[in-house]
């Protein structure tokens, strides 16, 4: 029963947006009675944010049925792979959730972090490789580097549907993301700026 509300919710979410949702005609819409959705969930914004975070672990689980390599590009660019296959599958609702999150209310914007932990989590556990492996860097905490990782796949996403997929193309968003989070638009091989307030001894 949890499930179906689950899905009937992302398609009404889909359809109208979070704000204009009815938390009785998903009930309905999934062939129960008025008032369940409150049987399994507090609001209609906890509500949207099972839904996000079952989107989260479809994209997490897609990710481990993908062959990939042992290097922190590889691992992320298979992440993203798996995240636009979970959007091309729900594309209406995501874009609702990105217009939700980018527009901010702070009514909503903690829930919308909290249930991302599925995807946030597997890109920290992706960056702490990273780290022991010396590909990336460990001057910010990894929650935040993830944060930073997440919210340029979702400005790319929003880029997408803004040019009407002219640019990035879903097929090439993947080493996009993954190749600006990474090299940033530094020159390849330019030496690193010494961070501000350190003193050359």
């Amino acid at each position: 029963m949890r499930q179906d509300l689950v899905e009937s919710a992302a398609r009404h979410f889909a359809q109208h947006g979070l704000e204009r949702a009815n938390i009785n005609t998903i009930a309905v819409a999934a062939g129960f009675a008025k008032g369940t959705v409150y049987n399994y969930f507090s609001s209609k914004e906890a509500l949207f944010g099972e839904v996000l975070a079952e989107a989260c672990r479809r994209a997490v689980q897609r990710y481990s049925r993908l062959e990939h390599g042992d290097s922190v590009r590889d691992r992320l660019t298979a992440l993203v792979r798996a995240d636009v296959s979970v959007l091309r599958d729900e594309e209406a609702f995501m874009k609702v959730l990105l217009r939700e999150a980018m527009s901010f209310r702070r009514e909503t914007y903690p829930i919308i972090v909290a249930n991302l932990a599925p995807f946030l989590g597997l890109v920290e556990d992706i960056l702490a490789r990273g780290v022991r492996s010396k590909e990336i860097r460990a001057d910010l905490p990894l929650s935040q580097r993830a944060l930073l990782f997440v919210g340029l796949l979702a400005l790319l996403f929003v880029q997408h549907w803004g040019s009407d997929g002219e640019w990035p193309t879903l097929n090439a968003l993947p080493e996009l993301v993954v190749s600006a989070f990474l090299e940033g638009a530094a020159p390849r091989g330019a030496p690193r700026r010494r961070r501000a307030g350190r003193v050359k001894r």
